[in-house]
């Protein structure tokens, strides 16, 4: 027990010398955004991206944007109930109120295949990829070229929802998708098909793949996936994790792709012509293993610099 000259002598020394207690650093919210770069060349300017996902509900992010959709649900609207869809759609084409999209300027047509109250249903995704692909064939000058669908199984799949997914791939559509969220061995259906682009999540630390992020050599891309800032379904932000959120990052870079393409080219790219822009661009990231990141994270600025 301290006598009290040992107590005012401490007291002393304390006063003296105080304990410097080192706070941890604020997390950064927008640190997803930091990995593209602020001012771009391409903007998804008339590229228009389909997100399949829970619908979408009216932010400050989208004023000003035409944005349309069809519900495959048996919900009355496209309102977002799940709060997923609305910061799909905010991380691809966000207007800069808080942050800025990865192609702001792309359109952005909304699929509800989720209402919220149960699984996703493949034949809503099904539905939803006939009506894109009937859309394309009336509008051939204005298609829908890139389609993020938030959507996957382990294990199984679903013979329509494929035969859907490889026209699409054969009309030039590309279908986005999420490698599933188990952190384990096993990208999911339709991620492991061979006609759509597999997205692995990253982690914040930005040094290695999100702890849930499920993985397999059929992986492609990784792209921000955990904490990442988007608008929320009540007007305001929240921080989502997962691989259905990298895979609204890939779905942006693909808009670049096909803008800077068309622009070059004068049409619209092929499938393969998307993924290999993209994988020129991508960079593997050295901490993480191969089958978490595929080609690994694609760069934006040497995306652009292919449609010079």
């Amino acid at each position: 027990m301290l006598t009290p000259k040992q107590i005012i002598e401490f007291v002393f020394l304390a006063f003296l010398f105080p304990v410097t207690v080192c706070a941890e650093p604020a997390f950064d919210n927008l640190w997803a955004y930091r990995l593209y770069p602020e001012q771009k060349a391409l903007t998804g300017q008339g590229v228009a991206v389909a997100v399949a996902d829970s619908g979408i509900n009216s932010h400050p992010e989208f004023n000003g944007k035409n944005i349309q959709g069809q519900d495959f649900t048996l919900s009355p609207s496209l309102a977002d109930m799940k709060n997923h869809g609305t910061g799909i759609a905010g991380i691809i084409g966000a207007r800069g109120v808080q942050f800025t999209g990865i192609a702001p300027n792309s359109q952005i047509v909304v699929y509800k295949i989720d209402d919220g109250s149960r699984m996703i249903s493949p034949q809503a995704a099904t539905s939803a990829l006939h009506t894109i692909l009937a859309y394309n064939k009336e509008n051939p000058g204005q298609k829908i070229a890139v389609v993020n669908l938030s959507y996957g199984i382990q294990g199984g799949g679903n013979v329509p929802l494929t035969n859907a997914i490889n026209q699409a791939y054969e009309s030039g559509v590309a279908v986005i998708c999420p490698a599933g969220n188990l952190g384990f061995p096993g990208v999911h259906y339709p991620a492991n098909l061979g006609t759509t682009i597999a997205v692995g999540a990253l982690a914040a630390n930005k040094q290695q793949a999100y702890a849930n992020s499920s993985y397999g050599p059929e992986v492609d891309f990784i792209a921000p996936g955990e904490n990442v800032y988007v608008p929320s379904n009540d007007g305001g932000y929240v921080l989502m994790s997962g691989t259905s959120v990298a895979t609204g990052f890939v779905a942006a870079a693909a808009a670049l792709a096909v803008e800077g393409f068309k622009k070059k080219n004068g049409r619209y790219p092929s499938v393969p012509e998307i993924k290999q822009s993209l994988i020129n661009a991508a960079a593997q990231i050295p901490t993480i293993p191969g089958p978490k990141q595929g080609y690994g994270f694609i760069d934006v600025k040497k995306l652009e610099t292919q449609f010079k």
